[in-house]
């Protein structure tokens, strides 16, 4: 599309086609001086709403508002409580292959049968955010896999009548990136699925999925080596130290981990650190396969040969052969040992060196000793939460302090063995005066005004504190700090004090039965 200077020249004529009209602005209509593909690329800058009103002004200004390139990217986020299945297929119709992104987050009326007539009108589409459609199925996934295989970013966030069928369904999509199916009813199944079709995944969001395990996780180590973020918060029990071995070999390259409430202990943070012994995490591995032969469930394990590739390895044995005679079990033992001896394969974390983003809030095993690890390998690191992490002492954030130049939010919510001393290594260090920006300290039990003085000495580029139930620290220290940094955000709460008791001057009383009438 040409510049609008293009269509004038300085006489105020318009040029189209190669032709010059000349014309008196006061008397000519501008549908016709203008070109259409003009007035449709005007209204390509405009809002939905805005888009709506122009095409009610005449029949030509609508058809140049519904012009399919008008509507590349719709977000309806403001109009959900509004939003019937017809509005979805009349877009549907009017913008078809032209549609490359669209919002129905929060749109609950939404359908299986309106996604249907979509994804079979608009098989173009690239990203769909369908969070808080709560009225969704495995049908919408059905619908998406067949119709939408350049689709690269989903979003299913707490479409929880979506289980493990819909994403075998879903894994068709070989181009998706960007998966959210947070708050679904999807375990390792679906994962699995997931994995071994979507094999360029490089952000998955599996929040308050309670039926993901370690089993899960590994299929996305193993397939998915690009993955770059990955969301785990609210599991549950189910994701360990061994899904933490499983992403350290085969994402290498991951930036974002968010591991909340799950018991990851200090073995998994070395083991993302890439500090964790080959004999470590064989152990680690090892329970787990103990406990899946248990329950009669294969376990391929990922393994270092020793040219530095990454082999999956049945944890079994190497032949499954075992039941048809001894002379067969003795082969098969000697087979096992000659390909033990000649790969000598080991379970070698190399780590997730590049990790910016740690979040382990309520995983109350960890303690000083992972968290060392976790600081002195991931330099580049920005943002940790430790809320909640009791066992977390100033030992970690000196550690921080001199290895973390790059850090700029911390939460150390609740961990109550933090001290003043603590704080002002953190002040003093890389990351204190150029890059600590939030710092979340609350319900910090030993921390005192001291800590104030410390942050406002060194953490000049500090934006949002928050000290609720800090009861050493007081309103003078805040108020200390707040001077020197006024742009500061404080949050802070101060129970109020008891008022006295009022005393009042004591009423005559006056028998009822007595009084004179």
């Amino acid at each position: 599309m040409e510049n609008f200077s293009n269509y004038f020249n300085t006489n105020g004529s318009a040029v189209a086609n190669g032709k010059t009209n000349s014309y008196h602005r006061s008397d000519v209509c501008i549908n016709d001086s203008l070109p259409k593909e003009l007035i449709i690329r005007v209204f390509s800058y405009l809002d939905i709403t805005t888009l709506c009103k122009c095409s009610q002004v005449c029949k030509f200004w609508y058809e140049c508002a519904f012009d399919g390139s008008n509507w590349k990217s719709i977000n309806l986020f403001d109009f959900q409580r509004y939003v019937q299945p017809k509005v979805v297929e009349k877009i549907a119709q009017r913008s078809r292959g032209f549609l490359r992104e669209l919002r129905l987050k929060g749109c609950r009326n939404v359908t299986d049968e309106a996604l249907k007539c979509f994804t079979e009108l608009c098989h173009m589409i690239e990203s769909l955010d369908l969070s808080g459609c709560q009225n969704l199925t495995n049908g919408t996934c059905s619908y998406l896999g067949k119709n939408c295989s350049l689709l690269t970013t989903l979003s299913l966030e707490s479409c929880s009548r979506i289980d493990d069928a819909g994403l075998e369904m879903l894994s068709s999509c070989s181009n998706l990136t960007c998966l959210d199916v947070s708050w679904c009813s999807v375990g390792d199944r679906g994962l699995t699925a997931i994995a071994r079709g979507c094999k360029s995944l490089q952000r998955f969001r599996a929040i308050g999925c309670q039926e993901i395990t370690s089993r899960g996780v590994e299929q996305l180590a193993r397939h998915c080596h690009g993955l770059l973020l990955l969301n785990l918060n609210y599991c549950g029990q189910g994701v360990t130290d061994e899904a933490m071995v499983h992403l350290s070999i085969g994402c290498p390259d991951l930036r974002v981990l968010a591991i909340s409430h799950c018991p990851i202990t200090d073995q998994g943070l070395r083991a993302i650190a890439g500090t964790l012994s080959p004999a470590a995490a064989a152990a680690i591995v090892g329970q787990a396969t103990s406990t899946s032969q248990q329950n009669g469930i294969p376990l391929i394990l990922p393994v270092v040969t020793s040219n530095g590739s990454v082999n999956h390895q049945d944890a079994s044995s190497p032949n499954n052969n075992d039941n048809h005679g001894d002379r067969n079990s003795t082969v098969n033992n000697n087979r096992r040992q000659k390909t033990n001896d000649s790969n000598k394969t080991t379970l070698n974390p190399v780590g997730c060196v590049s990790l910016t983003t740690l979040e382990v809030a309520r995983c109350s095993a960890i303690t000083d000793i992972g968290l060392s690890a976790i600081a002195r390998v991931c330099n580049k690191l920005e943002k940790l939460d430790l809320e909640d992490c009791a066992l977390v002492t100033d030992s970690t954030l000196a550690q921080l302090a001199v290895h973390c130049p790059r850090l700029n939010t911390l939460v150390l919510s609740h961990c109550d063995q933090v001290t003043d001393e603590g704080i002002a290594r953190l002040a003093e260090g890389l990351c204190g005066p150029d890059q600590l920006q939030t710092l979340a300290m609350d319900n910090c039990p030993l921390l005192t005004d001291a800590a104030l003085e410390h942050l406002g000495s060194n953490c000049r580029k500090l934006r949002q504190l928050d000290l609720y139930d800090c009861q050493l620290i007081t309103k003078q220290g805040i108020n200390s700090l707040e001077l020197h940094y006024p742009q500061l955000q404080i949050h802070a709460y101060f129970a109020p004090g008891t008022p006295p008791a009022l005393t009042f001057a004591r009423r005559r009383r006056y028998c009822r039965c007595c009084r004179i009438i």
